[in-house]
């Protein structure tokens, strides 16, 4: 009984797979929406010929508060021209033990030994070798404006904000020799583990002087706490010197200050005997300042775009892209969606194509890795676009291009200028570009991109499109 049971089983079985099988021989695409429509009256479209008004505006005024990275440095271009990368930060006492606010014994007649800066770099520009070693100069002064704290829209410092600060340096002119590419190798417990030491930069003694001082003028309780002394000292300004040749361009990137233990540490003689110290940490309350002179740039174009803002025919040749309080891309497509054959449609695809001016150079800064849209509206305002979640924008080095997605956006473009009248103006036709997240914030990459106007590779849109050829009441 067993045995019979089975073989009927095992058939039967066998019947519904082949019924199944059967059933898949037909392309489910190709019955996908059968019937819905009309497909007389559905004509499918590809389009590139579209009027495109783009230009390159200002990004200078950027929040760049209380970044996860901070940028230390120099560069020179002939397209972008001098830039500098300053460091504004609060500073913050830290106690060395449970019970010691320094360590050892600091009377009033101390004296300080050496003052030295730590700096633990991570990224660093231009990213090849050549660039080991080469000069940064800088120097130090006291901040005299109150740092206050903010989060988002409430940042009060951008790119370009100028702290005010005695002009009387605290230290320097200071000039080092980064060197990034070094190596330390430290075996513990036979497990080897190599890393890159800090940049070390010896400051002047009365600096660390009025640093010491100040903790000798704190009482009981502010030693106690960590965030008193800047009721003492307001803040930091590190302040790079420009340099003269792309040859000299050094930029590196300190990430997440008082995590990673940039400080000041101040090594004193306190009781005549023996060597203390106490450290001043680099607080998480910090901006990268950039001052840029784009007036040594020898491109026109550029120099054009950013001291005529707003000039629709300005970028139809060349557009420009720069990281960390640069430059963005605004565009639009004005005449959309007169341009296309009909005003009932449905869009399937639209993409954005950029291409490299540069296509296969190598760049001693480096090109964003990807561009993002969105609409932008003011100061520290800014809104995704509907295609958020599938950005695209990915920089392809092997054709040298960007294609970033805007399907979603011009469909609703469509829908507000045909559809929707009334509401159509509320809707921003103007999209910007620019690296997306922490390229645009925290790294100084670049890119010259071709304009809707050039002979070769113009900036266009990219869209496949159906027209709905029917007479449904909207």
């Amino acid at each position: 009984m067993r045995e019979s049971f089975s073989k009927t089983k095992l058939g039967a079985i066998l019947l519904v797979v082949l019924a199944l099988v059967g059933a898949c021989k037909t392309d489910p695409d190709s019955i996908l929406g059968h019937g819905m429509h009309d497909e007389n009256e559905l004509v499918a479209k590809y389009d590139t010929a579209f009027t495109i008004e783009a230009f390159s505006v200002s990004d200078d005024s950027l929040i760049l508060q209380n970044g996860s990275d901070v940028l230390i440095g120099a560069s020179y271009s002939p397209v972008w021209g001098g830039a500098t990368y300053n460091l504004v930060v609060q500073l913050l006492s830290l106690r060395t033990t449970d019970t010691a606010y320094h360590s050892g014994f600091l009377t009033s007649n101390f004296r300080v030994d050496s003052v030295v800066l730590k700096l633990p770099y991570s990224t660093f520009y231009p990213q090849h070798q050549r660039m080991d070693g080469r000069a940064l100069t800088f120097s130090l002064y006291e901040v005299t404006e109150d740092l206050v704290d903010g989060t988002g829209y409430d940042s009060a410092y951008s790119s370009n904000y100028q702290v005010d600060y005695n002009p009387v340096p605290l230290s320097g002119p200071i000039t080092v020799y980064p060197r990034p590419y070094d190596t330390l190798t430290d075996t513990v417990d036979g497990v080897a583990t190599t890393t890159v030491p800090p940049l070390h930069v010896k400051l002047d003694n009365r600096f660390g002087t009025q640093l010491l001082n100040y903790v000798l003028a704190m009482s009981s309780s502010e030693q106690e706490d960590i965030s008193a002394l800047p009721n003492y000292f307001k803040g930091l300004y590190l302040k790079v010197d420009p340099c003269n040749s792309e040859g000299e361009s050094i930029v590196f990137s300190v990430s997440n200050l008082y995590a990673e233990g940039a400080c000041i540490t101040v090594y004193f003689d306190g009781n005549g005997t023996s060597t203390s110290y106490q450290n001043f940490i680099l607080g998480p309350l910090r901006f990268t300042q950039v001052i840029r002179d784009r007036e040594r740039s020898v491109d026109q174009l550029y120099k054009n775009q950013m001291d005529n803002q707003m000039d629709t025919a300005s970028g139809n040749q060349r557009l420009y892209i720069e990281g960390s309080g640069g430059s963005r891309v605004r565009f639009r497509i004005p005449k959309f969606p007169s341009e296309i054959n009909g005003d009932k449609i449905v869009i399937n695809q639209a993409v954005i194509v950029l291409k490299n001016v540069d296509e296969g150079k190598e760049s001693d800064i480096g090109y964003p890795e990807q561009l993002q849209c969105f609409i932008y509206h003011n100061r520290g305002t800014e809104s995704d676009l509907p295609d958020a979640s599938d950005p695209g924008g990915l920089y392809d080095e092997g054709t040298g291009e960007y294609r970033l997605n805007v399907t979603r956006y011009f469909q609703r473009l469509a829908y507000l200028n045909t559809v929707d009248t009334a509401n159509g103006k509320y809707y921003q036709d103007y999209v910007d570009i620019s690296p997306v997240s922490d390229d645009r914030y925290e790294k100084p990459t670049r890119v010259v991109l071709y304009g809707p106007r050039a002979a070769k590779d113009p900036m266009q849109m990219e869209i496949i499109y159906t027209i709905v050829n029917d007479t449904l009441n909207r």
